[in-house]
């Protein structure tokens, strides 16, 4: 009979609580240290039940972009620690406000009060100094699209706005880069992601900063949003970029944009911001043939000091 009991207790005994700054760390490791920081790390544990694992969030907004884009990949992580746990639910817990003025500006010496705009969008302006138009490679697949964002490099509002596509590795963002390259010496040049670009809006959303946020990106001269394709499906934040597009185009700013599709294959986009997208040039980036591959393998290649005989 007592051996029953110490059987009973032992197999009663409650498991260990989920580490959550252990599946911070491996989301972190694994989803990169951008997303993350952007969405990820906004994330607070509540409760771990049965089954399941309450989290929460301080908006409406991130719980559905995390959802519909990182779920999945969350519970593999959490499965790791807790195979028991099958599913994830969120809460919205709004962060007071006092606690978001502490995190929505700084002061500096002078005592002057500075927004996180300046300082968080110069820190995600994308430009990378080692894509340029010098080095990329061009062929029969991708000659258009290059050609015409060297045009718009030399004459800005030729081509506006001009709608970059084409899949994953084509090197849509290397011709961004490289016209923001070529511009920004006289312009003041704005390069970000859709996914950076929504959090943004979000953050002075909950921060009560709109009107900065609005004239940060309505008085640039050059915008390039990369991957515009992540804005779907939300409206609110489509609404603000509609009207961000036409206070540029009308001012003569010059817009350029990359997506993994054409404007009228874009899902849970407005149709008036493809019709936008539609009125400049549209121009694709196909897959690269042999003699392409050839050059880009040979290029780096030499870059990286290496030998490949390639026939």
């Amino acid at each position: 009979m007592s051996n029953n009991i110490i059987s009973k207790n032992l197999n009663n005994t409650p498991p260990e609580a989920l580490d959550w700054a252990v599946v911070q760390k491996n989301m972190k490791n694994k989803l990169g240290s951008d997303i993350y920081e952007s969405w990820l790390r906004k994330i607070d544990f509540v409760e771990e039940m049965s089954n399941y694992v309450l989290l929460s969030v301080s908006t409406r907004f991130i719980r559905d972009w995390i959802t519909s884009r990182y779920l999945d990949q969350i519970l593999q992580i959490i499965k790791i620690y807790k195979k028991d746990l099958t599913r994830i639910e969120f809460k919205i817990v709004e962060r007071n406000s006092e606690n978001l003025n502490d995190n929505s500006s700084k002061i500096n010496e002078k005592g002057e009060n500075v927004s996180f705009i300046k300082d968080t969008y110069l820190q995600y302006n994308r430009i990378d100094p080692n894509k340029r138009f010098d080095n990329f490679i061009t062929g029969t697949s991708n000659k258009l699209a290059y050609e015409a964002s060297l045009k718009v490099s030399e004459n800005i509002s030729h081509y506006n706005p001009l709608y970059i596509y084409g899949g994953v590795g084509m090197g849509k963002t290397h011709l961004l880069n490289s016209i923001g390259l070529s511009l920004k010496e006289k312009n003041k040049v704005m390069f970000i992601s859709a996914e950076r670009f929504m959090y943004q809006f979000v953050k002075s959303i909950k921060s009560n900063d709109m009107v900065k946020f609005k004239e940060y990106f309505r008085n640039t001269d050059i915008l390039l949003i990369d991957d515009i394709q992540f804005m779907n499906g939300k409206e609110a934040m489509q609404e603000e970029f509609f009207h961000t597009f036409n206070a540029l185009i009308d001012k003569g700013s010059q817009v350029i944009i990359s997506a993994d599709r054409a404007p009228n294959k874009l899902s849970r986009i407005q149709d008036r911001i493809k019709s936008r997208f539609a009125g400049g040039l549209v121009v694709d980036v196909q897959k690269p043939d042999y003699e392409l591959r050839k050059k880009i393998v040979k290029q780096k290649t030499e870059e990286l000091n290496f030998f490949i005989l390639i026939r």
